[in-house]
């Protein structure tokens, strides 16, 4: 199985996180960390710790799905497990995720089960026949599991977009092509959700997260349903988060007034077709 498998985690400013979910992979899997910070101490730190795992830094911040396609370059195993850093798996995840891929063999993506949580019907290709192995329009980004020669056919990640809706603009390519995604009954995690950044950066993280929210609803329905679906769907959230803006400007509640501005901006700097580039103002 490790001859098989690489690990990959997108990581920034995630040192208190993500050592608790390497520690449940097998030590003999190899993991790759794009480490987007720059942070030689937490590569070094994580090198030294664990002889599994390679931390790569690029020499800007990418965000997710850029992150994603720069460590796939760097994996040269048949297959990759992207995982959030704030995911745990169990014993039998990653195997039993090879074995399905082994019986599937034409798939864009595997997903394991998330504890917890329970998909809508309308993620289902055919809720009424789901299965151990059921064909899903979507699931969520936190745990992927990809057959790197089928990967690279489809395409690597749109890397216009630096945060959200990544996910979903690649899953419509993939089924475009008829390589499915598939929800893998007996393969399950556990994930936190939204802690994959230390506490101490938390308000900084947030306004980046709507910023590009906003960004990325207009930039993908413009890309996959027309300008003006993208219109009806960003104008009442443009609208909404400047009224909110002034509101909290007016009562002087900063951390809001600040986390509408951003929506109002991302919303804005995509209508005009200005490119995804707001970053964190984080420094260490």
């Amino acid at each position: 199985m490790e001859n098989e498998i690489t690990v990959l985690f997108v990581s920034y400013h995630s040192d208190d996180i993500i050592e608790k979910s390497i520690m449940t992979i097998d030590k003999n899997i190899k993991i790759v960390v794009v480490e987007n910070s720059k942070n030689k101490i937490f590569k070094n730190k994580l090198e030294e710790k664990y002889s599994n795992v390679r931390v790569l830094i690029p020499q800007e911040n990418l965000g997710n799905g850029a992150g994603i396609n720069y460590g796939i370059k760097h994996i040269d195993t048949m297959y990759a497990f992207y995982l959030d850093v704030d995911t745990e798996v169990f014993p039998d995840t990653i195997q039993n995720l090879i074995s399905a891929a082994k019986q599937i063999k034409e798939f864009s993506i595997l997903a394991p089960k998330i504890n917890n949580f329970e998909y809508k019907k309308e993620c289902y290709i055919d809720f009424q026949n789901k299965s151990k192995y059921s064909k899903m329009k979507f699931v969520t980004g936190c745990a992927l599991f990809f057959d790197l020669k089928i990967f690279k056919e489809i395409g690597f990640f749109d890397e216009k977009i630096f945060l959200y809706y990544e996910e979903n603009d690649f899953y419509k390519r993939c089924i475009a092509k008829k390589k499915y995604i598939f929800l893998i009954e007996n393969s399950k995690i556990n994930h936190k959700g939204n802690s994959s950044v230390d506490e101490k950066y938390t308000d900084e993280i947030e306004i980046n997260r709507n910023w590009h929210l906003m960004w990325s609803t207009f930039y993908f329905y413009k890309k996959h349903f027309g300008t003006i679906k993208a219109y009806v769907k960003i104008l009442p959230k443009l609208i909404s988060a400047f009224l909110k803006f002034i509101f909290f400007s007016l009562i002087n509640n900063k951390k809001k007034r600040d986390i509408y501005y951003a929506r109002f901006n991302g919303s804005l700097n995509s209508i005009i077709g200005k490119k995804s580039w707001f970053r964190p103002k984080i420094t260490k």
